[in-house]
C-alpha cells in the first residue's frame, strides 16, 4: 500500500508540476520587461512625426492684420487743371490672408520622413539592446536553480548512504561490537546534511522568486526546469549593438542629405488677398479688396557658408561611432577568447570529475563492506562517504558552470 501511495503521489506531482525551458524564460522575460512598453510609444511617435512632415505639402496659410500711421505719403508733384487728386491717408489699414504652396522643396520633406523612420528604428534597436542583456541575467538565475536541484538530489543520495551505514552501525551496537558514539557520528552527519538541504531549498526558493519576477509567472517548488543541452557555437556575432551602430551611421548620412537639400533651389506658388485702405491702387484713397498671386523661386546662398563644416561635423560623428563599434567588437572578442578558454578548462575538469567519482564510488562501496565486517571504523566509512559527496558536488558545479558559460557566450554573440 505504501508503494502504491508513493507511486500515486509521484504520478500526481509529475502531472501537476510546471515544466519550463530556458528559451521560454527568455521569451517571457522579454515580453514582460517594462521597456517593451516603449515599442508602442515609439510607433506612435513615428506616426505623428510622419504625419506632421507630410503636412509640409499642404498650403501654409496665415492671417495678418495691420494698422499703421506714416509721416508722409506719395503725392503728385504737379497740379492738374480741373482735377483734384486726394492724397493717400497717412493712416492705413489692411487685413489679408497669405498662402504659400510648396512645389519643389529640394527634397527636404522626403529626407525628413526618412530621418524620422531611421530615428524610430534607432530607438527600437536601443530597446533591443536592453532586452538582449536580459538573457545573461536569466542564465544566472536559471542555472542557479538547476544547480541547487542537483545538489539537493546529491544530498538525498549521500543521506541514503549514511542511513545505510547507520542501520549497520545500529546492528553492531546491539551486538556490542561498537560504541554508541560511533552511531552518533553518523547521526550527526545526517543532521548536517539536513541543514544543508534546508539552505539549498531556501536558495532555490529565492531563485524561483527572482525568475518569477522576470517572467511574470507563478513558480513554486514543484516547478521543473528542463536542463539545456550543450550547444555548438558559431563564430558569428549578431549582437543588437552592431545593428544600432549601423543605424546611427545611416541617420548621419541622412542628415548630410538634409544639409545639402537645404541649399537647393526651392520653388513654390503664393497668393495674398485681403481688404484694406488703400488697396493696390494707391490713387484710390478708400477701403478696397486686393489680391496678388504668382510663382516664387528661392535660391538660398548663405547656407553654403556653413555647409562644408556641417558635413565635416557629421563625418566626425560617423567616425566616432565607428570607433565605438571597433571598441565593442574588441571587447567582445576578448570575452569570447576568455570564455572559450574557460570552457576548455571546465571540460577537462569534468573529465577528471568523472574519473574521480567512479573511483570514490568504488572506494565507498568497499568501505561499506569493510565497515560491516568490522575492518574499519565509523569515522573511516564517514570519511569515504563525504569524499564521494564532495566529488559528486564538484562535478555538479563544473557541469553547471560549463552550461552557464556556454549560454552566456551564446547571449554575448546573440546566437
Amino acid at each position: 500500500m505504501k508503494i502504491l501511495k508513493y507511486l500515486f503521489l509521484l504520478f500526481f506531482s509529475s502531472v501537476t508540476a510546471q515544466t519550463l525551458t530556458l528559451e521560454e524564460c527568455y521569451i517571457l522575460a522579454k515580453q514582460n520587461y517594462p521597456l517593451i512598453k516603449r515599442h508602442d510609444l515609439i510607433a506612435k511617435t513615428q506616426e505623428y512625426n510622419l504625419q506632421n512632415a507630410a503636412k509640409g505639402w499642404l498650403p501654409q496659410i496665415q492671417l495678418v492684420g495691420q494698422a499703421t500711421y506714416q509721416n508722409e505719403v506719395t503725392e503728385l508733384p504737379i497740379q492738374i487743371p480741373n482735377m483734384t487728386i486726394e492724397p493717400v491717408s497717412k493712416d492705413q489699414y489692411k487685413i489679408y490672408a497669405d498662402v504659400q504652396q510648396n512645389i519643389y522643396d529640394g527634397g527636404l520633406i522626403a529626407n525628413q520622413k526618412k530621418l524620422i523612420a531611421l530615428n524610430s528604428e534607432i530607438e527600437l534597436q536601443k530597446n533591443e539592446v536592453a532586452t538582449d542583456q536580459l538573457e545573461m541575467r536569466i542564465n544566472q538565475i536559471y542555472f542557479g536553480i538547476l544547480q541547487t536541484d542537483e545538489q539537493l538530489q546529491q544530498t538525498d543520495l549521500t543521506k541514503s548512504d549514511l542511513s545505510n551505514g547507520l542501520r549497520k552501525a545500529e546492528a553492531q551496537l546491539e551486538n556490542g561490537v561498537i560504541f554508541k558514539s560511533n552511531v552518533d557520528v553518523l547521526k550527526a552527519q545526517i543532521v548536517n546534511l539536513e541543514q544543508k538541504e534546508l539552505e539549498l531549498k531556501s536558495l532555490k526558493k529565492n531563485f524561483l522568486q527572482m525568475l518569477s519576477l522576470f517572467i511574470k509567472k507563478d513558480l513554486d517548488e514543484n516547478t521543473m526546469l528542463a536542463k539545456p543541452e550543450k550547444i555548438l557555437l558559431q563564430e558569428v556575432n549578431n549582437r543588437a549593438e552592431l545593428k544600432l551602430f549601423d543605424l546611427q551611421k545611416s541617420a548621419l548620412d541622412q542628415q548630410k542629405t538634409t544639409v545639402r537639400g537645404k541649399n537647393l533651389p526651392k520653388f513654390g506658388a503664393f497668393f495674398q488677398g485681403g481688404y484694406g485702405k488703400p488697396g493696390f491702387n494707391m490713387l484710390k484713397n478708400e477701403f478696397d479688396l486686393f489680391y496678388i498671386g504668382g510663382l516664387r523661386l528661392n535660391i538660398p546662398i548663405s547656407g553654403f557658408y556653413t555647409q562644408k563644416n556641417d558635413l565635416a561635423l557629421l563625418s566626425v560623428q560617423q567616425q566616432e561611432i565607428e570607433i565605438q563599434k571597433e571598441n565593442f567588437l574588441f571587447n567582445q572578442k576578448f570575452e569570447t577568447i576568455k570564455d572559450d578558454e574557460e570552457l576548455n578548462k571546465i571540460q577537462q575538469l569534468i573529465t577528471k570529475d568523472e574519473e574521480l567519482v567512479a573511483l570514490r564510488e568504488s572506494i565507498k562501496n568497499a568501505a561499506l563492506a569493510q565497515f560491516e565486517n568490522g575492518v574499519i571504523t565509523t569515522n573511516d566509512y564517514l570519511r569515504e562517504v563525504n569524499e564521494l559527496d564532495r566529488a559528486k558536488n564538484q562535478k555538479i558545479l563544473h557541469d553547471i558552470q560549463y552550461l552557464l558559460t556556454q549560454y552566456n557566450l551564446k547571449a554575448q554573440l546573440n546566437q
